[in-house]
């Protein structure tokens, strides 16, 4: 438990917690300066803060593409949790602003039902948000980053006792939650043995079992921030209303998404190994195949085992095909986006005011960006035999890694605010071709200019 340190990487790296086990920093944010809640009077109107408003949140989860459910149970009963999918009504959105103000201190188990409102990607309506994430957590790479979700809590609401399958990072940023979460980690087995029955949220039962024993508990208030590995089983209970909680989820790939996804690119290859089909010359001069024609045998059974292993081994073993694939999958979407991003023809600054030194282009929020460098022939390992790849939503360029464009790559990946002078720095003398190859990321939507 660290405590009186505002977070920052070297702290966290320190503390050797990153995918083994819990870590509470206590004051971690300054929320006064990063959240506005309408408090400080000297506070300028055009300052733009850093975390979104509950109304800013509200507003974000009754637009149709935004994604936002309301998630309710009546405390004390894990059975009785509910999930009802947003956008939220005009009238819901109403009531929904006036439960910041509604605040409910009574510690008494108050067994009306308790509403919580939760919203995903909340960095993509809300940029401040993106370049706040962007810069406290630049030491995770891009394509581990998921999104930041916010969400909303009434006095003793929450979402029930869980796991998720990735790392997350909650931080309190007004009211108070007290979070209960297990000493020990559990498998998907398990799991799924202990969900809740007949409701349509993911609810542990046997939560409130020996909980002295397995479950520590901890109270954070704005500011303070609270780190889960995968797969510890955790539950946050406001207590208070006016309750909002920010988690940054770092998700990565299981092996049935990338089986799946390399089965699925598998299907749609004109590869020889891909299209080759089991094949079996020898068939009749098997006796045992013509006096029981029902039988499968283990030959059968190998010969179309190896069909599939020689397929999958091809692709494994080719680094660049492997590079690619892995590329484009973990910067794609993690989640349904309709018309997004959006393609933008009428930018008020164009990429050439950019490079004079007006404005700037910014990686459309929600939209992953890294990059790699391949090495096209092992014999000769070093930067005249390698490529860079920029990987951008799921769509690869490439190019050598030696060159102008290369450099360009990896500036435009490692820099969510590109501005004249950082793009001049590896422009070179290649300016046209740079200008033409950054416009074609505006028409496509994954950056925009703005002052």
């Amino acid at each position: 438990v660290g405590d009186g340190h505002l977070f920052n990487a070297d702290l966290f790296s320190s503390s050797k917690c990153w995918g083994r086990r819990p870590l509470l920093i206590r004051n971690a944010f300054d929320h006064k300066l990063l959240l506005n809640d309408n408090v400080l009077d000297d506070i300028e109107d055009n300052v733009e803060f850093e975390w979104p408003s509950w109304k800013d949140v509200v507003e974000i989860a009754s637009d149709d593409d935004a994604e936002s459910r309301v998630i309710s149970h009546v405390p004390g009963d894990y059975t009785t949790f509910d999930v009802r999918w947003g956008p939220l009504s005009n009238r819901d959105a109403d009531e929904w602003i006036t439960k910041e103000t509604n605040a409910n201190s009574n510690q008494q188990l108050d067994k009306t039902r308790k509403e919580t409102l939760v919203v995903n990607d909340i960095d993509r309506f809300y940029p401040p948000l993106s370049d706040w994430i962007h810069s406290q957590f630049d030491f995770i790479p891009n394509w581990r980053i998921d999104d930041g979700q916010i969400s909303l809590a009434e006095h003793n609401g929450g979402i029930g006792p869980h796991v998720d399958n990735y790392d997350v990072f909650l931080i309190q940023m007004n009211g108070s939650r007290t979070w209960q979460v297990g000493k020990l980690k559990i498998d998907a087995t398990e799991e799924f043995h202990r969900l809740i029955d007949d409701i349509d949220v993911r609810i542990l039962s046997e939560w409130d079992d020996n909980q002295e024993a397995e479950v520590e508990e901890w109270i954070l208030n704005p500011g303070d921030m609270l780190y889960l590995p995968p797969r510890v089983p955790h539950c946050g209970i406001a207590l208070s209303g006016g309750c909002m909680t920010l988690s940054v989820g770092c998700r990565a790939p299981s092996v049935s998404d990338l089986v799946s996804r390399l089965a699925e690119q598998l299907s749609n290859s004109l590869e020889e190994t891909a299209v080759r089909r089991y094949t079996d010359d020898d068939l009749l001069e098997s006796e045992s195949c013509r006096d029981n024609a029902s039988l499968i045998t283990v030959k059968a059974k190998e010969d179309a085992k190896n069909l599939v292993l020689n397929a999958l081994t091809t692709m494994l073993n080719d680094d660049s095909a492997w590079d690619e694939f892995f590329g484009r999958y973990v910067t794609e979407p993690k989640r349904l986006r309709t018309n997004y991003p959006i393609p933008c023809d009428d930018d008020v600054l164009s990429v050439e005011d950019v490079l004079q030194g007006n404005g700037a282009l910014y990686h459309a929020e929600g939209i992953c960006f890294s990059h790699s460098r391949i090495t096209c022939n092992k014999d000769v390992v070093d930067e005249s035999t390698s490529k860079t790849r920029l990987f951008i939503n799921g769509k690869m360029w490439q190019c050598d890694s030696m060159s102008s464009t290369g450099q360009l790559y990896v500036t435009i990946a490692n820099h969510r605010m590109l501005d004249g002078p950082t793009l001049l720095k590896t422009v070179g003398d290649n300016k046209e071709e740079a200008v033409k190859f950054l416009e074609e990321l505006v028409s496509i939507g994954v950056l925009y200019a703005s002052e």
